[in-house]
């Protein structure tokens, strides 16, 4: 199916830095954030896995990956400013093979599995002289490891395998070595409040990327102007003007509108606008109506600034999927993939957001069941989010559902960078 091309006039996706089609692969990606103590992302972990969920191993896999993100991904579609952390095999610790991303940014993680011996030990010096991080995954503590806890900068410690009890012991074993520790597999408060106490760095796990809210807790009169004000900009109908209205009678909102709008130009050139009308006509209808919303979300929310991420990319994820299959359907798509995150933003169930909101029936039911075209969609991007093997519903194939999730989330990446830089201030 021949894809339609993005409206130019939309001017969200600077024209030299576009997506290089990736050729057909059963490789698919995740990737899971990693905070540091003030619960910023510090980096990611990049996972690649094969179709049935596993990861990639060995030489030849680990070389694919390597390729695909270095090529045909690019690592600012990928982290944007971050680190990216990647498992690989001996053969690139060791210096056999040569490993080609970029020090700046890459973390390399030794797995357990990996030998230790001396070869390992010299290559990861050598790495490390080049400007590399390294670090331990899924570290337990061997003897003879004194040497390459001497040489990586980070220790990420599984803590379902080592048990909140064991905590200080991992600690004061490896703060010897003045490696920075990061606390894996963190799914409760329990767990992230009992390793931040036993003096992790950073920490990685699904719990720092779900909604924050507790039952009864209820919108906050802001939130629920936010929702009233999102609900007005979702509906297709609204005439431009309106929105231009809703902008300029916000000084802030009209500020940071207008530096993103200047970055976003169409020409991928930074630029100044004297209205908003002009900010209006350069961005297009649709996308300067996104771009309101998620303004006003970051302004609203309440979670780290990763949630307002992770929803950019599932909006933007929602659009495009519709855009290949259904065309007439990507407007309302990014509503769904948007609605379906206010939870994570808004830091309440999100039955309590649905209910200060006027969906139709058939969104109201793509969000909460995953039922109908729209949570066909919606299922498989929250798949493709959570790196999980599934039949995928919305027709889109494995290799396509990739290569728009790495579109998103160079989208993502791309807003996040802009919504911050015009933030005032």
């Amino acid at each position: 199916m021949s894809q339609p091309q993005p409206k130019a006039a939309e001017g969200v996706d600077p024209p030299d830095r576009a997506v290089r089609p990736a050729p057909e692969s059963d490789l698919l990606l995740a990737r899971q954030p990693i905070f540091d103590r003030d619960l910023a992302v510090w980096g990611y972990e990049v996972l690649f896995r094969d179709r049935a969920g596993e990861r990639y191993t060995g030489d030849a896999m680990t070389a694919e990956v390597l390729l695909r993100t270095g090529l045909d991904v690019g690592m600012e579609s990928l982290v944007g400013r971050k680190r990216a952390c990647i498992n690989v095999t001996r053969a690139y610790l060791t210096g056999e093979r040569e490993f080609p991303l970029p020090y700046e940014q890459t973390v390399l993680e030794i797995h357990p599995t990996v030998e230790r011996n001396a070869d390992l030990v010299e290559g990861a010096r050598e790495l490390s002289a080049k400007g590399y991080m390294l670090a331990l995954d899924n570290y337990v503590y061997q003897p003879g490891d004194e040497p390459l806890l001497e040489l990586v900068n980070m220790v990420k410690v599984d803590l379902g395998a080592a048990g909140i009890p064991k905590l200080p012991e991992q600690v004061e074993r490896c703060c010897r070595y003045g490696a920075l520790l990061v606390a894996v597999k963190v799914e409760t408060k329990e767990q992230l409040i009992a390793s931040k106490d036993a003096g992790f760095n950073m920490f990685q796990g699904h719990f720092l990327s779900r909604p924050t809210g507790i039952p009864g807790q209820t919108l906050s009169p802001n939130r629920m102007s936010c929702l009233r004000l999102i609900q007005a900009l979702s509906d297709p109908e609204i005439p431009s003007s309106d929105v231009q209205r809703i902008i300029e009678t916000d000084p802030g909102l009209s500020v940071r509108f207008l530096r993103a709008a200047g970055a976003g130009a169409a020409s991928g050139l930074r630029r100044r606008l004297n209205s908003i009308r002009e900010g209006v006509v350069l961005m297009g209808e649709h996308r300067m109506k996104a771009w309101v919303m998620l303004m006003l979300l970051a302004d609203a929310g309440t979670g780290v600034p990763e949630q307002l991420a992770i929803a950019m990319t599932r909006a933007r994820l929602c659009e495009l999927i519709a855009r290949d299959i259904r065309p007439e359907l990507e407007h309302s798509a990014f509503t769904v993939g948007l609605v379906s995150a206010l939870d994570l933003l808004m830091g309440v169930p999100i039955e309590e957001v649905l209910a200060n909101l006027s969906l139709t029936e058939e969104l109201r039911a793509a969000v909460t069941e995953g039922a109908g075209r729209f949570g066909y969609i919606l299922g498989d991007v929250l798949a493709w989010e959570q790196g999980l093997a599934i039949q995928l519903k919305s027709g889109l194939s494995a290799p396509r559902l990739n290569e728009l999730g790495i579109e998103a989330l160079r989208w993502a990446n791309f807003v996040c960078d802009s919504l911050e830089d015009s933030h005032p201030g």
